[in-house]
């Protein structure tokens, strides 16, 4: 029986047993040769949604990656809280530029509608983006919509640094903050879960165990993860944080995700025993080393290995460089589609 890249991706987010891994884009999947070829780029299309899922819907065909995925930053969140942004180059994503509570955390915070949300012009795009994946995908592919996690909005909002010192020495600040950004989450992803969109794959960078320790977690992330991922009924959950999160694995989880996205610092064979099938993993091939920096050898191996060790997802271990080469990528598929376990 033929298996499409969304039934295999399905059944492998639930960690059942597939003929091998799905190989899909979870983090930031374009490159500038993917954008050359279907001729949109960044950063126009960071404000189109036709350019944002044209590049989506080419990654495919160019790339090989059985995904779909939209959009391609983690600043979205951030300006519609009132941030300044800087939307890049067309081989730079979008940064935050400005903290507008940074010098006035005492300010009184107040949530807007829900309406309001919605006309806030990347917010539209976003959503039509999304809209035009599900509709005009060529093949059955999985569909995944990025959002930023609520810590890591928080950071943007009062600076990442103000944030991480408030933990300890101002708790109630920082669970003012991040609070806030999660009711505002919250709200999109109660939308979000209206539209159809197979998975939303949640960056939480901040929440790092290289930025605070587990107990951290557990008291200024974690009650917030389980409040803006509890909307989702239908749509499934990847939480993606960078670093070694084998100390946290088992607070991730406790988040309630779907999927655990890994990068290579992770040991994978340590991550596959620890999490025992309770989460889907995915990753985790080295984003600088080997996929930017290697050879297709080098990449074909690092995917091997993941698959080897037991990744229920082959990915990316973090959002892809613009710069990395075609070849590379594909190494990295083609490596997992000649692959049985």
């Amino acid at each position: 029986m033929v298996i499409t890249p969304r039934e295999r991706f399905l059944e492998a987010m639930h960690c059942k047993e597939t003929d091998r891994p799905p190989v899909c884009g979870m983090t930031t999947t374009a490159t500038v040769e993917l954008m050359d070829h279907v001729k949109a780029w960044w950063p126009e299309a960071h404000t189109s949604g036709r350019q944002m899922a044209q590049i989506a819907l080419g990654a495919y065909e160019f790339l090989g990656l059985e995904s779909v995925r939209v959009p391609y930053c983690l600043t979205y969140e951030a300006e519609a809280l009132g941030c300044r942004i800087d939307l890049g180059k067309k081989n730079s994503t979008p940064m935050v530029k400005s903290n507008p509570f940074k010098d006035n955390p005492d300010a009184d915070l107040e949530l807007m509608s829900p309406e309001e949300m919605l006309k806030i012009p990347r917010n539209k795009e976003i959503l039509e983006a999304a809209r035009i994946i599900i509709k005009e995908r060529k093949e059955d592919l999985p569909t995944l919509l990025g959002v930023t996690g609520p810590f890591t909005i928080a950071g943007h909002l009062v600076g990442t640094e103000n944030l991480i010192l408030w933990t300890i020495t101002e708790p109630d600040m920082a669970k003012k903050f991040s609070g806030y950004a999660a009711d505002y989450e919250k709200m999109w992803l109660e939308h979000v879960e209206t539209i159809g969109i197979d998975s939303v794959q949640m960056s939480e960078p901040t929440a790092s165990w290289d930025m605070i320790p587990p107990d951290m977690f557990d008291e200024y992330a974690l009650p917030n993860l389980k409040r803006v991922y509890k909307p989702l009924k239908k749509t499934m959950k990847i939480l993606h944080i960078c670093g070694n999160m084998l100390p946290m694995l088992e607070n991730m989880i406790a988040s309630g995700a779907t999927a655990c996205s890994l990068e290579e610092k992770t040991d994978p064979y340590k991550a596959v025993e620890l999490a025992n099938k309770r989460a889907a993993l995915v990753g985790n091939v080295g984003v600088v080393k080997p996929l930017l920096m290697g050879t297709p050898e080098d990449v074909r191996n690092a995917a091997i290995r993941s698959a080897d060790a037991g990744f229920n997802i082959i990915s990316a271990g973090c959002g892809m460089s613009a710069l990395i080469k075609q070849e590379n990528v594909r190494a990295m598929v083609d490596a997992i589609v000649n692959y049985r376990r």
